[in-house]
């Protein structure tokens, strides 16, 4: 039988698709894990807040150990660009300086108060600023849902370099199906900006910096595939080496960030 594609959905099933909750008992619990656990990252490591760019919105957080550690993994949140904030992010900074990597998170302003093509710019400008102090060799980007998207744009520019990695979890890569979402109330994209804001369309101007996707087993059909698609899409590019794509296994849309600092999923690019 034939997989149902996303545009003989109807209008129900097509919501339920792009609403990661909708695989959880209460999404809440996870939000509130983030909080709490950036706060105690805060609290019982060095984070040091810097603005990258002119507007109140663009600022990061930065747990850098000094001449300790020479690896920088950069973390761009989730919350389908219309929540949570850097702070959340900060609550990967223990695990990371357990690996040995310093740790930064980029925040960034949320629709519909800015439009998605100012949160692109402002991810991309973050990137630019941390890379006036860390060489891009020593570099790991990871993007997470909302986040993935913005971190796939930005390597989607001719003048971002290739990093040491690059870690996309859980994301979104093709735009147009959330036109069809109550997402799109504050996203407000049109079937052209759809188009223009997807990195999926603009990969062969990526540089070949190493892909790794991952997802997990708990997230709705559309969630795996935009993973899939892009992990097909990039290595089809003539310049990219393949990239690797994995389903983690238990893990659902929320929980699989604490999988991400780990070496099973950071060394999965050199393996």
């Amino acid at each position: 039988m034939t997989q149902q594609t996303w545009r003989e959905m109807s209008a129900a099933r097509i919501e339920r698709e792009y609403t990661p909750a909708s695989r959880v008992d209460n999404i809440q619990v996870y939000l509130d894990e983030y909080s709490t656990m950036g706060t105690e990252a805060r609290n019982s490591h060095v984070h040091t807040k810097l603005k990258y760019g002119p507007h109140n919105d663009e600022w990061l957080w930065l747990a850098d150990s000094g001449q300790q550690f020479r690896n920088l993994a950069v973390f761009v949140h989730g919350g389908f660009w219309r929540r949570l904030s850097a702070d959340d992010g900060t609550f990967l900074t223990p695990k990371w300086h357990d690996l040995g990597l310093n740790h930064a998170s980029i925040n960034y302003s949320l629709c519909p108060t800015e439009e998605l093509a100012v949160l692109v710019e402002q991810v991309t400008r973050g990137l630019a600023y941390l890379r006036e102090n860390y060489d891009p060799a020593d570099t790991t980007l990871v993007g997470h849902s909302a986040g993935a998207h913005l971190v796939a744009m930005a390597l989607a520019r001719t003048d971002t370099p290739r990093y040491r990695q690059a870690i996309l979890v859980s994301g979104i890569f093709d735009l147009e199906p959330i036109t069809r979402t109550s997402v799109n109330d504050a996203v407000r994209l049109t079937l052209a900006t759809a188009r223009e804001l997807s990195p999926l369309h603009r990969l062969e101007s990526a540089n070949d910096t190493p892909m790794t996707v991952i997802w997990g087993e708990n997230e709705t059909d559309e969630f795996k595939r935009q993973s899939r698609e892009f992990v097909e899409k990039w290595s089809a590019v003539k310049s990219h080496r393949p990239a690797i794509g994995r389903e983690i296994p238990s893990r659902n849309h929320f929980d699989i960030l604490h999988d991400v600092p780990t070496p099973r999923v950071i060394d999965l690019a050199d393996a």
